[in-house]
């Protein structure tokens, strides 16, 4: 008896409404599950399908582009035929009854080989011709020309001084009690570009006796030289004294180059100003003589032009 009650209670579960709900539930979510796998199906079919459409086309569109090549070269073959037929028909009839076109093509073929050797030699010739002759006026101009050579030579060495220059001056016999603020006040109206005086390794502020003063063209460098040489330096410390302006070169040191330097340019300035001194002693000269004879004649010429005219 308990088995057959096991069994009817199974099937009034099953029966129950609530079981029946259940049922149609699982029933709709299998129904669903296999929809979407169908759907997914197809989807992957048609991604597929696309790739192997795009790869066709392209297999397709590179068979049309080689057949259009082939086409093209088999037609420029055949014209190129076509003309060297029409010339092979037209030489032998403008060759001459007696002479066959095997005899004539060889004569063709040689000409220019001969004409090649000929261009080589004539150029060869004329290259041993032009260097001959090149020697030859290098050897005139050297000869005939030795102070032109020696000329332009310092003249390409001033030009890359210019472009190197450092317009810088020498002060000596300065008191010991300069520096750089008396020093620029004595050059104020010149306005250097930079002043640096010498002190000594034990007592900084002591002067060591002289100075460096640095222009920014050459022009003011030059009044310096004229103006300031054996000008009166005072600084109020030290009574007034005479100093010296000189040439000088940049980069300091004790080297040949360099003193070779220095002595070459002050050599030059020393001789500028003997020759300005002569000027002027000349024009003292001609002035007394006018004093005294009330007559001058070099009145009406500009001063600039009166040392020529003497």
């Amino acid at each position: 008896m308990g088995a057959s009650d096991k069994k009817r209670k199974l099937a009034e579960e099953a029966t129950s409404p609530e079981v029946k709900k259940a049922k149609r539930e699982d029933k709709k979510e299998k129904k669903e599950k296999k929809e979407k796998k169908k759907e997914r199906k197809v989807e992957e079919e048609v991604v597929e399908e696309v790739p192997v459409v795009e790869k066709e086309e392209k297999e397709e569109k590179k068979k049309d582009k080689k057949e259009k090549k082939d086409k093209k070269e088999k037609k420029e073959k055949k014209e190129k035929k076509e003309k060297k037929e029409k010339k092979s028909e037209s030489e032998p009839e403008a060759m001459d009854v007696d002479e066959t076109p095997a005899e004539k093509e060889p004569e063709a073929e040689a000409e220019p080989e001969v004409t090649k050797e000929e261009k080589k030699e004539k150029k060869e010739k004329k290259e041993k011709k032009s260097k001959k002759e090149k020697k030859k006026q290098e050897e005139t101009n050297t000869e005939a020309q030795p102070t032109n050579g020696e000329t332009e030579e310092p003249a390409e060495q001033e030009g890359q001084n210019k472009k190197n220059a450092r317009f810088i001056c020498f002060v000596g016999n300065l008191p010991y009690s300069a520096d750089k603020e008396s020093l620029t006040k004595h050059f104020e109206k010149i306005t250097p570009v930079s002043v640096r005086v010498a002190t000594q390794v034990d007592k900084p502020t002591k002067c060591r006796g002289f100075g460096f003063i640095e222009f920014d063209n050459y022009d003011r460098m030059k009044t310096c030289l004229k103006l300031y040489h054996h000008s009166m330096f005072n600084d109020g410390k030290y009574p007034p004294r005479r100093i010296n302006v000189e040439l000088t070169a940049g980069g300091g040191g004790n080297s040949k180059d360099r003193k070779e330097k220095i002595e070459a340019k002050n050599k030059k300035l020393f001789e500028e100003r003997q020759r300005n001194a002569k000027e002027i002693q000349k024009e003292k000269q001609r002035l007394e003589k006018a004093e005294e004879t009330g007559v001058d004649d070099y009145a009406h010429i500009h001063p600039s032009r009166r040392p020529r005219m003497a």
